[in-house]
């Protein structure tokens, strides 16, 4: 039997400390490349790939990580093309990766071929690293060091209120029962003088490490952060799920990423799916009247 999302997600829940050496996917979108190759040992090297809809490869050969990039790419899509494979490995390390063109599309998605079981080539070295000292003191390292989830959560809640005058509430009550994976619903209200303030409502029995990811995420969505194909719904309100998956490159999930580590935590994958509004949904400003 299918468990409940809550359950799943307090099962999925990290150990503040254990994860704060742990690198993770949005790590090979916010550091300085030459720092993010140093730390996992890799080096990128220009090769003709002989296949057209091959941007770039990863093998991991003698211990080491090598990056084979095709020579026709721009240097931004060569550094792009890197990071992608990197950020696959760190999500789920292999020995083999291919960053591949999708057919009648610009983009590109880095995955594991079902060949790559067929190479013989070396297990894929783990890759610790005291992130702190990563980021030492640039925009994303914790202004405060790490703290715990609920004082990260409660400095969100401060940031929102004092700095943009929004408002972060629990889901109410009247829109009980909630429909299954809904972590929180988003929307942007407007006053007088026509500026724009973060509305917030997110789910109260989620656990407070997942509610500050959420929190983080939601306000990156009304933030004007890249959003891709992310659109909400007729009411410019999105509904967001529990489910996530790590962040593949910049725009909200990476924005949502960094403030939360700014603030103290290591976030969990922030690339929260979004949901089709559920069945007789309020407008989030009727919920914040």
């Amino acid at each position: 039997m299918k468990k409940p999302v809550v359950d799943l997600a307090r099962e999925n829940s990290r150990d503040e400390d254990a994860t704060r050496g742990v690198m993770r996917a949005y790590d090979a979108w916010a550091l300085k490349l030459s720092v993010l190759m140093d730390t996992l040992n890799a080096r990128a090297v220009k090769m003709d790939l002989e296949r057209q809809d091959l941007q770039a490869v990863l093998a991991v050969i003698s211990g080491r990580i090598c990056v084979l990039v095709s020579p026709g790419l721009s240097e931004r899509d060569m550094e792009v093309s890197i990071r992608s494979l990197l950020a696959r490995y760190l999500h789920r390390p292999a020995s083999f990766l291919e960053l591949r063109r999708q057919p009648g599309s610009e983009r590109a998605v880095a995955e594991e071929p079902g060949y790559a079981s067929d190479l013989k080539l070396g297990e894929p070295p783990d890759v610790p690293a005291d992130v702190l000292a990563l980021y030492e003191d640039g925009n994303w390292a914790p202004k405060d060091g790490w703290r715990s989830d609920d004082e990260v959560l409660e400095e969100l809640k401060r940031i929102t209120a004092d700095q943009m005058k929004g408002v972060v509430e629990d889901i109410p009550e009247e829109m009980h029962p909630l429909p299954d994976g809904l972590g929180a619903v988003v929307g942007v209200g407007y006053d007088s003088e026509g500026m724009w303030h973060p509305l917030v409502f997110l789910r109260g029995d989620l656990p407070v490490g997942l509610r500050a990811d959420l929190l983080s995420f939601s306000l990156a969505l009304t933030a004007g952060a890249d959003r891709g194909d992310r659109e909400p719904d007729e009411d410019g309100i999105f509904y967001v799920g529990t489910d996530a998956g790590p962040v593949c490159g910049p725009g909200v999930a990476l924005l949502g990423s960094l403030l939360v580590q700014r603030l103290g935590r290591r976030p969990g994958d922030c690339d929260f799916r979004l949901l089709d509004p559920p069945d007789g949904a309020r407008s989030v400003q009727d919920l914040a009247a």
